[in-house]
């Protein structure tokens, strides 16, 4: 039986991580990973390994996303490939400015999981957009703005959590968690994540959900990868 060749995904920023964190996201989909670290670096390698859709950044070294996207764009062997392109709302252009350079379509950052997975995904069937999740119920110790408070996991998966808690104030922000899958090890799981969906007030926009928050995971270490891991599989 051969092989279906997988579709390649190029992303490009100067900033390793931020390239990590797409590749993270794009882990459970069929594609091949391509990577750039400048505006040039991205030509270099679309012309290389004709990729399927280009993730750019919009402020990088040598040439910056737009002008990268503009020469990709006025290339007749490169034109058809879709072009989204990564911005900071304040420091960068405008969407509508970053259109005028030819791009397909713009994410904006701190790059949301579910944000970036539905933007490509609109360019690229083949990513895709869900992940097996897992019911739980733990206590959840977290840290916000310095602040401790504790909340009862929903569910799990591995690249976020629900957490049943109910405080008005709550805001999106980066937050540590810690908490335990007893039925797995009796590590302490640690992770540093970020709030992206708040599910509070009268009427909260998710009924079937208790009051709560969804946090998007950014930093987790191996051994608690694992456990999440060996979770999700027993569960």
């Amino acid at each position: 039986m051969t092989e279906i060749e997988k579709k390649k995904v190029l992303l490009v920023d100067d900033v390793e991580f931020i390239v990590d964190v797409m590749a993270s996201y794009l882990k459970n989909s069929p594609v091949e990973i391509v990577r750039a670290a400048s505006g040039q670096a991205a030509i270099d390698m679309a012309l290389l390994h004709w990729p399927d859709l280009i993730v750019m950044d919009v402020a990088m070294p040598e040439m910056d996303g737009p002008d990268a996207c503009r020469t990709i764009k006025a290339d007749e062997k490169l034109k058809n490939i879709p072009v989204i392109m990564i911005y900071d709302p304040d420091r960068d252009p405008a969407p509508d400015q970053l259109k005028t350079a030819g791009c397909d379509d713009v994410v904006t950052k701190p790059l949301a999981r579910e944000d970036f997975l539905t933007v490509t995904h609109r360019h690229l069937f083949h990513i895709e957009r869900r992940e097996r999740r897992s019911t739980c119920q733990m206590t959840v110790d977290f840290t916000i703005d310095g602040e401790s408070f504790q909340g009862l996991g929903v569910d799990i998966s591995r690249s976020g959590m629900y957490i049943e808690f109910r405080d008005k104030g709550l805001k999106k922000a980066n937050v540590d968690l810690s908490f335990y899958l007893a039925t797995i090890s009796d590590k302490q799981v640690m992770i540093k994540g970020r709030v992206v969906w708040i599910n509070q007030g009268h009427p909260r926009p998710n009924l079937s959900m208790p009051q709560g928050f969804g946090v998007e995971f950014q930093l987790i270490g191996e051994e608690s990868k694992a456990i999440i891991s060996k979770y999700l599989e027993e569960n």
